[in-house]
Formats: structure tokens, C-alpha cells, sequence
């Protein structure tokens, strides 16, 4: 399919399709994992969407440090998942630990997703 963006044209090979999840809009969220000089943080956001805002300046973060262990899964909890309902957060704190897992074993030094969609046992990054 050739396309045309602004002065660049070119054709598109690949596409990427994903599954139709609906959910309320409750139900989105926001992290972020990005490497600084001081470690790797991890910004959660209770709001996801198109409307989230500068998440700089409104999620939770938690720096983890290049030579100290990852938090207890109780620190995790406590700083990022304070405001996201009970029946979500321990699906939530899974996924934040393997997600966190994934990041370093890859040598990832960025990864967002927005929206994360918890419903109510399972996450769908969408």
C-alpha cells in the first residue's frame, strides 16, 4: 500500500493488529520504564489514554538503582499502586515484575505503554 505523510512517501509492508478488548475507561492505566544515570525508573500512572496528560509531573515513581536488588513486591505496591483498586493491584504487581524482568534482560533503556488495560484478572497492553 503506498502512503503518503507531509513531502515522504513510501509503501507499507507490515501492519500490526491487535485483538478488540473492550473495557471501561476505569480500567486503563499508564507505565513507563526508562534508564537514567542513577538506575532504571518506573513511572505508574492510575489514568491511561489518549488524555493522560503530562505523566511526568503525575505518575508514581520508584527509582531502582544499578547495584541495589529489585524492591519488595510490598514497596512496589505501596509506591506505585496506591491509587489503583484493591482487586487490581496484585494482577498489576505481577506484571510490573516480569515487565521490569524483560526490560533489563533485553537492555531496554525506554518502554511505555499506554494504555495498560486490567480486566479483572488479566493485562492487556494495548
Amino acid at each position: 500500500m503506498l502512503i503518503q505523510v507531509e513531502h515522504v512517501q513510501g509503501y507499507l509492508t507490515n501492519f500490526l493488529v491487535e485483538p478488540f478488548v473492550p473495557h471501561p475507561q476505569e480500567t486503563e492505566y499508564y507505565i513507563n520504564i526508562n534508564s537514567v544515570r542513577e538506575g532504571d525508573y518506573i513511572l505508574f500512572y492510575h489514568e491511561g489514554g489518549v488524555d493522560v496528560g503530562d505523566v511526568d509531573a503525575k505518575a508514581s515513581k520508584l527509582l531502582i538503582g544499578p547495584s541495589e536488588p529489585f524492591p519488595s513486591l510490598s514497596t512496589v505496591k505501596k509506591e506505585l499502586l496506591s491509587h489503583v483498586p484493591e482487586k487490581a493491584q496484585d494482577v498489576l504487581l505481577d506484571f510490573i515484575v516480569r515487565l521490569y524482568s524483560v526490560y533489563v534482560d533485553l537492555q531496554f533503556t525506554y518502554l511505555e505503554i499506554n494504555p495498560l488495560v486490567v480486566i479483572p484478572t488479566q493485562v492487556f497492553p494495548l
